[in-house]
């Protein structure tokens, strides 16, 4: 494969998705709480256009319940989650574009990745990453991830991209890495950073120089600590599995947005995930499958429509629906694998998984009514033992930014309040142990 280049305008845009600490305006905090030994990471998992609710969530009590179809592929795993019914989000229009902008803010001016990103600002070379998987595909910007000010983040819908701009030069065809990936991206960074600063102005110039002071003092604290990941998964098992992009390709659509592509690619993007929490790399991903209004066709399911028109479904029983369960339930085929990729690395005195949280989330509740009510929410692994797993959690009209400030609470922030706050403060009853 030919070398990877990244031209200014690449570049910048893939700072919006894989934020360094200079880039983002995070300067250097307190690290959040350790969990059994490691630090604690979160994924937000975003899964597009709803669900319908009674095939979607859990029927029984807290500790004895069935999952429906929709969540059926994550029986193997339901240990390993927390299924929550009932959420609402409040306020704001009730339609795609108005549940993405809310789902992690909370109608904040920040998204709940990001500001955990700022939390634990200077511990990791990057300090958010947010990947899609035809993200951006026939999408008009429309994205859940906001840095302050409700300045929207594209995601990096190239997995071959974010491998370059999560390790740099890291080797990935056989052997041992001889580098410290986290060293890697930081030199990486700044290699691109000074290369640019030919090609600004005086003035930014001068902010470009500040950043380059702030990512220097986070190469020095990184490389004067172990990675979290105790190496236990080096970048050189990155299985790129054929998977090409060529230099200078230029058709429409992208080759990583091809329907064709699209399950390799959420793959890819999986691992990667994996394997920058790993090497503490960073310690808060965003995935975004799709977008809201879906047009992906993912036949490979055995639907017979696309995702946007199966999610109008009419009734449960209607072959629409039948189509809808087949690709939603794909999405939690999608969590669950997740899952026992996270599990299957040690890290501290457990595995990634017990120091993950992951939440599952939509923009949408009820896809046939657009509402924002009884939202699909799951939550998953166990956050350092913050969070008591092989639950499901009925809240009915419970505002869903209780559950932001649940994860917030269970990566160590102490927050009682994250956006809207009018069914009361603190986190959601019963989530956290």
């Amino acid at each position: 494969m030919a070398p990877f280049k990244i031209g200014r305008r690449d570049f910048i845009k893939g700072a919006t998705a894989m934020v360094p600490l200079s880039m983002s305006g995070f300067w250097l905090r307190p690290v959040l709480a350790q969990g059994l030994g490691a630090p604690k990471r979160a994924i937000f998992f975003y899964i597009p256009d709803g669900c319908i609710p009674s095939l979607f969530h859990p029927t029984g009590t807290e500790t004895s319940f069935t999952l429906p179809a929709m969540t059926a592929p994550l029986n193997a795993v339901k240990n390993d989650c927390v299924f929550i019914s009932g959420l609402r989000m409040y306020e704001g229009g009730a339609t795609h574009e108005g549940g993405v902008a809310k789902v992690l803010t909370g109608n904040n001016t920040l998204s709940l990745d990001v500001f955990l990103a700022q939390q634990l600002a200077g511990q990791t070379p990057v300090s958010s990453v947010y990947l899609g998987v035809h993200g951006t595909h026939e999408n008009g910007n429309v994205y859940f991830s906001y840095l302050p000010g409700n300045k929207v983040r594209t995601p990096e819908d190239n997995p071959l991209a974010a491998f370059k701009q999560l390790f740099g030069n890291t080797t990935t065809t056989g052997g041992t890495t001889t580098t410290d990936p986290r060293a890697s991206v930081l030199d990486n960074s700044i290699s691109e950073l000074q290369s640019l600063q030919t090609r600004l102005g005086a003035a930014e110039k001068q902010k470009l120089d500040l950043h380059l002071t702030a990512l220097r003092e986070v190469e020095r604290r990184v490389k004067a600590v172990p990675a979290a990941g105790g190496g236990k998964l080096s970048p050189a098992t990155f299985n790129r599995e054929g998977f090409v992009v060529p230099d200078g390709f230029s058709g429409y659509p992208a080759i990583y947005n091809r329907e064709e592509n699209f399950q390799l690619v959420g793959k890819l993007q999986t691992d990667l995930a994996v394997l920058a929490l790993a090497n503490d790399v960073t310690r808060v991903v965003s995935i975004q499958w799709s977008h809201p209004v879906s047009p992906t066709q993912m036949a490979f399911t055995g639907s017979t429509q696309r995702h946007h028109d199966a999610s109008h479904y009419g009734t449960p029983d209607s072959t629409t629906a039948a189509n809808f369960v087949l690709l939603q339930a794909y999405y939690a085929g999608q969590l669950a694998a997740l899952i026992n990729k996270l599990r299957a690395v040690p890290d501290g005195a457990g595995t990634l998984l017990d120091n993950t949280v992951i939440m599952l989330f939509s923009e949408l509740g009820d896809s046939n009514l657009h509402d924002h009510s009884n939202m699909p929410f799951i939550v998953a692994g166990r956050a350092g033992g913050a969070i008591k797993t092989g639950r499901y959690l009925a809240r009915p009209e419970e505002a869903h930014s209780k559950l932001l400030v649940s994860i917030a609470n269970a990566m160590g922030a102490n927050v009682t309040t994250f956006g809207y706050a009018g069914r009361g403060t603190g986190g959601l009853p019963g989530l956290l142990g």
